[in-house]
């Protein structure tokens, strides 16, 4: 092992006394694999995490933040998928150099530790994963009061944050997870290409500025076009140069125009140039957890019996392409995860790895509805889509060299109209695809991509779906990883599909929805459509002859999903939640609003139900006394806990609050 001099550290860190680097700053020269490796680990702050409070069964834990300085060899087979990584500037040694933030947060004592690593891939450079797991009120991990339950504590994991994402710049002490990836250039000239930007500004202001991820090559008006549409289907109109302008190389200020509401697209396409090499993302995975794995990383003493990864959302998406592009084949033998978690990623994957990636973008029905990350392939079996005749799957390059990891894909009701989930399990003509051994599938049913802190409508007609998620990641991460260490059967797959009668065509007489017309409710009659979708030009050139048969769930005569994980407040429900909501009038009316569903509170009474023409039954039909909800609420826990979708300590908080609602009477 080599380090730096101790001096050089000093005055890199401006610190008058030395010993202070022990503590804070350590330079750690890894061995060096061929594919790629952490060169070495600069810590930069190191200390007792959540204020030293400790946490029953495990003690304290410590937090390691620091910058991760990497190398990664261009010409490695195992590199090969990383687009223009043969373009990135090398050193004397022929490899390429970059870095990331690096976040750990480790049981103090390692005798306490689990010896499961959880790596968290960072949503837009933030940590959401693990104040889920503790119901804590903030991500970061400094404070005492950010510990809530401390449940994703308690098990005694080493958790892990590394920036994968090109656009989030290195950041600030864990507070944000960011990178420093090179710019891939044509020997000594710089790359351009013609990129586009969106945005849809959902407010009613008459200018607006859109941001560049790319710096334009020249900031005049011969250098774009500029169109807006009412929604995704609508032709667009090109405006004129004079609505328009360069505030700089990174943005542009638009004046817009009175006949669009604010809900209207805004598509720039320019010549922009210096593409950064974004799939150097999908080396950090494999390259931090592989080094955490040697005698030089910080959980060294750690006895190691797992590595699982999780993603949520776009870091979901990311993780999919991980998994696609083959970089879960450690290039030294073996898998680099044990286990793998992407929650609410639908079908998709990600716009990271491609020159002039933006990987911040994603695929809805009003939204970036054609930007890249959308098409096949949708499923973990490698299959044949009929609609391209191309064959593949997510598990392609895995099942070859045996590298696939055991695996919960983890959706919500919303990703079956937002991002074409229903893909997940049949093909392009409709017809059911399989389901890899080591792959299980879940739905948290009727709930919208994330649960709010507070129901709200904002752009949309209808307040948004509370209905709670987090018990359903508990459960699950609880069996992937009894799975992953001790190949514990998982909890069965539960989700929508065409063989158990779960999905249906997006129609409200399909699904079965309830008719709430009656009071001002309207059942979507759009959906995030997919059309084959051509990207050779490096904009998309849809195919809207070539075009995906899309499912959504099947309901029940409360709208609830007849088939999924159905957590107590849908399975005893006080209201009909969904995964879809509705942009509302001003705001491209019609269209499926963001990723949020609805909630439609029920009557309290059979009278009221009846002036509101609410065909669904009132509170009082349905729970007479707060006794009697009780028992509902007991006999609902029960079954989720037995099916290990529910934890036996969120199943008592659950019965708890039952036996004091406030909307059932005494």
């Amino acid at each position: 092992m080599r380090h730096i001099s101790t001096l050089a550290l000093c005055a890199a860190l401006g610190l008058s006394g030395c010993a202070q680097v022990k503590q804070l700053t350590s330079q750690i020269v890894s061995q060096q694999p061929a594919a790629g490796f952490v060169e070495r680990l600069e810590i930069t702050q190191r200390g007792p995490a959540y204020g030293g409070q400790s946490v029953p069964g495990v003690g304290t834990y410590e937090m390691i933040a620091g910058v991760a300085h990497m190398k990664i060899d261009p010409a490695h087979r195992a590199n090969r998928e990383i687009v223009d990584l043969k373009l990135a500037p090398r050193g004397a040694d022929g490899l390429v150099a970059y870095s990331t933030d690096v976040l750990i947060l480790r049981p103090t004592d390692a005798s306490k530790a689990s010896g499961v690593n959880v790596f968290e891939i960072v949503n837009r450079g933030t940590k959401i994963f693990i104040p889920r797991m503790n119901d804590a009120p903030d991500i970061q991990v400094d404070a005492a009061a950010n510990i809530g339950h401390g449940w994703g504590l308690r098990q005694g994991h080493t958790w892990v944050w590394a920036g994968w994402q090109g656009e989030i710049k290195l950041g600030d002490k864990g507070k944000t997870i960011g990178t420093n990836f090179p710019i891939a250039t044509d020997g000594d000239k710089p790359i351009t290409g013609v990129v586009e930007e969106e945005v849809v500004f959902d407010n009613a202001n008459p200018t607006g500025t859109l941001a560049l991820t790319y710096a334009a090559v020249r900031v005049d008006a011969q250098n774009g076009t500029l169109t807006v549409r009412a929604h995704s289907a609508a032709n667009p109109t090109t405006l004129p140069a004079s609505a328009w302008r360069y505030a700089g190389a990174n943005a542009i200020e638009i004046t817009r125009p009175a006949n669009f509401d604010g809900g209207a697209i805004y598509s720039f396409t320019y010549t922009a140039r210096d593409p950064k090499v974004n799939g150097l993302g999908m080396a950090v995975l494999r390259d931090v957890t592989r080094y955490l794995k040697s005698a030089n990383s910080p959980v060294a003493d750690i006895k190691p019996k797992a590595n699982i990864v999780v993603g949520i959302s776009q870091s979901g998406r990311f993780l999919r392409d991980f998994i696609w592009f083959g970089f879960n084949a450690n290039p030294d033998g073996g898998k680099v995860f044990d286990g793998a978690m992407p929650l609410i990623a639908g079908s998709r994957k990600s716009f990271a790895n491609a020159r002039f990636s933006q990987g911040g973008r994603y695929s809805r029905q009003h939204e970036d509805h054609n930007v890249f990350g959308g098409q096949f392939p949708f499923t973990y079996a490698v299959t044949t889509d009929p609609i391209t005749s191309e064959r593949d799957g997510i598990f392609a390059r895995c099942e070859r060299n045996n590298t696939c990891p055991k695996l919960m894909h983890i959706d919500s009701h919303l990703e079956f109209w937002q991002a074409r989930a229903s893909l997940v399990v049949s093909d392009g003509f409709g017809q059911p695809v399989p389901i890899p051994q080591n792959v299980r599938l879940y739905t948290m049913g009727s709930t919208q991509h994330s649960a709010p802190a507070v129901a709200s409508a904002g752009v949309c007609q209808t307040l948004n779906n509370p209905a709670k998620q987090v018990p359903t990641y508990r459960a699950l991460f609880d069996g992937l990883v009894k799975w992953s260490v001790n190949n514990e059967a998982p909890p069965a797959s539960n989700f929508p599909t065409l063989e158990n009668g779960g999905l249906a065509a997006a129609t409200r007489e399909a699904v079965g929805f309830p008719d709430l017309s009656g009071m001002g409710i309207a059942f979507p009659t759009v959906i995030n459509e997919l059309n084959v979708i051509s990207y050779v030009s490096g904009l998309p050139n849809p195919l809207p002859q070539r075009s995906y048969k899309i499912f959504v769930p099947r309901v029940n005569a409360d709208g609830h999903d007849s088939v999924g994980i159905n957590q107590p407040d849908v399975a005893v429900p006080l209201a009909t939640y969904t995964g879809w909501n509705i942009r509302k009038a001003g705001f491209a009316p019609g269209q499926l609003c963001g990723l949020n569903g609805i909630m439609v509170p029920f009557a309290a009474t059979a009278a009221e139900r009846n002036a509101k023409r609410d065909p669904r039954p009132s509170l009082a039909e349905r729970y007479p006394t707060r006794a009697d909800y009780a028992t509902k609420m007991q006999a609902a826990t029960d079954a989720l806990v037995r099916g290990r979708y529910l934890l036996a300590e969120d199943a008592a908080r659950y019965v708890s609050a039952a036996n004091t609602e406030p909307k059932i009477p005494q």
